[in-house]
């Protein structure tokens, strides 16, 4: 959101190139069994009381495009097919640099992934602040046995020029994730920063 402080990074999610891309299907099969799982864990806090959560994100990539694939214990979702609300979303921050020579006014970037009520992932994009509208992303997954588990792509390159580009495999992309599970006028819980690298 506008203004949200990008936290500092304190660790690394690595993405391991692979020649075949994995099926986003929402399914952890074996084109993932190359990556790293990254285990963030997030805090909600609220009246002095505080609730964690632990994702697991694990990365991939190509020569074009790049995929991700988030898990975490969650409760059994109630409600209705047709009412669908942000579950998850992925902070991204563009460079400072490129920021600036695009002449932006904000440089964050945001991967949303929506639910219906009975756990199922139905629509992601990638939305951009505070201009330059939003890009469908390919997502699938939901809920099943306890467990949340989301898989989503984006070309490494998009079309839109306010969008964070990741144009520089040489570098650290700048992340923090934030999931939309503490209750009814809870806080959203937070992790700290990431940073995102790509290895040849």
């Amino acid at each position: 959101m506008p203004g949200e402080t990008v936290p500092t990074s304190v660790g690394r999610l690595a993405s391991q190139r692979v020649t075949s891309p994995p099926v986003v299907d929402g399914r952890l099969d074996a084109v993932w069994a190359s990556s790293e799982a990254r285990r963030l864990p997030l805090i909600s806090r609220l009246a002095g009381e505080e609730r964690t959560w632990n994702i697991e994100l694990r990365a991939l990539h190509t020569d074009e495009g790049v995929y991700f694939l988030a898990q975490w214990a969650g409760e059994l979702p109630s409600g209705d097919m047709e009412i669908v609300s942000n579950k998850l979303t992925v902070h991204w921050r563009i460079p400072e640099e490129e920021a600036a020579d695009r002449h932006l006014d904000c440089n964050v970037v945001c991967h949303t992934a929506f639910a219906d009520g009975q756990g199922r992932f139905v629509y992601a994009n990638a939305e951009t602040i505070p201009h330059g509208g939003s890009e469908t992303l390919e997502v699938a997954g939901g809920w099943h046995d306890g467990l949340w588990t989301l898989e989503w792509s984006r070309p490494l390159v998009t079309g839109n020029p306010f969008d964070l580009q990741f144009t520089d495999l040489d570098r650290a992309y700048l992340l923090f994730v934030k999931l939309f599970d503490g209750g009814e006028g809870g806080p959203d819980a937070i992790s700290e920063g990431h940073e995102l690298v790509f290895q040849p």
